[in-house]
């Protein structure tokens, strides 16, 4: 492949990241007609322990990178672009250092997008870790305000005021919702499929439940809370045991980058000479694909924790 050729992908990169970042301001305008009064509520809403309701003003972002954001927990704004663009020129320059303009685009085109997916996996997982484990405590204080004689919306509106972020904000989107005219269990799962947690999608079917058709609302949201810290107990006790497994995951994909930077370091011409053979560049296109597909199957095996 020319260089002319890598010149080439990366404007047809760009050129379809603008028709998709136009694709979604047009699918933006379009929904702004059916969101003005929620529009309305959120600029007049008085929310809990300063908590900032989500921005509207994302309709330029890819549908994906908008969801992948909400669900990351994090609240867009152009310091937080910033930030998440910052390491693209650090990984073009270190490729431009090392292999020239070739480098240069493929730590654009790869190296960045590859890097920015796993932080987005590890803070959306690390986000709806941290939800899932104040769920307990929360519904605990649903089921106490029950016990009192309270409705289970009353009781779901007292508890949200008591608990910590980033629960906290999860429940005044669904309260946001409620204000909206949306039924409490429906905004529930609104925000459960936003953010894609299952518990909250199992709280909203009880509460479903007991608004339909009554019963001991109380003792089954007991009965989930100890189910969930009985879970969360379990977990903890196979991540123990499997941490031999994790860690051999790690050593085993660590080994052939050090081994390269290694090489890189004590002679950077071979390498060099290495990318701009032909059979060699080829060689190294497809240690770097294998040790990729190396990674996600070692750290998939190795993944025994799912929610």
């Amino acid at each position: 492949m020319s260089v002319f050729d890598l010149i080439a992908l990366a404007i047809l990169c760009l050129v379809t990241a603008g028709v998709l970042m136009w694709h979604a301001s047009r699918r933006g305008k379009q929904l702004s007609r059916h969101v003005s009064r929620l529009e309305a509520i959120i600029a007049n809403a008085d929310f809990p322990g300063g908590y900032i309701a989500p921005s509207t003003q994302r309709s330029w972002l890819p549908p994906v990178l908008e969801t992948w954001l909400e669900r990351a927990g994090f609240n867009p704004d152009p310091r937080l672009y910033g930030l998440l663009a910052l390491p693209a020129p650090i990984l073009v320059g270190l490729g431009l250092a090392l292999f020239g303009i070739k480098g240069g685009v493929l730590g654009l085109l790869v190296a960045y997008p590859t890097v920015m997916f796993l932080f987005m996996r590890w803070r959306i997982e690390r986000f709806q870790g941290l939800v899932v484990a104040q769920l307990p405590g929360f519904i605990d204080s649903v089921a106490r305000i029950l016990s009192i004689g309270s409705s289970l919306e009353l009781a779901f509106r007292n508890a949200s005021e008591e608990c910590d972020e980033p629960l906290r904000g999860i429940t005044a989107q669904m309260l946001l919702r409620t204000r909206a005219g949306v039924a409490l269990e429906d905004a529930m799962n609104q925000v459960a499929d936003t953010y894609d947690i299952k518990e909250l999608s199992f709280m909203a079917s009880v509460f479903y439940l007991g608004v339909r058709y009554g019963g001991n609302a109380r003792a089954v949201l007991e009965r989930i809370a100890q189910a969930m810290r009985e879970r969360e107990r379990s977990q903890q006790e196979l991540h123990a045991m499997t941490s031999e497994t994790r860690a051999s995951a790690w050593i085993l994909s660590a080994l052939p980058i050090v081994v390269g930077l290694m090489i890189l370091v004590s002679n950077p011409r071979y390498l060099v000479g290495m990318w701009n053979d032909t059979l060699g560049h080829k060689l190294l296109l497809a240690a770097f694909a294998l040790q990729v597909i190396g990674m996600w199957l070692l750290f998939h095996m190795a993944r025994l924790r799912h929610r």
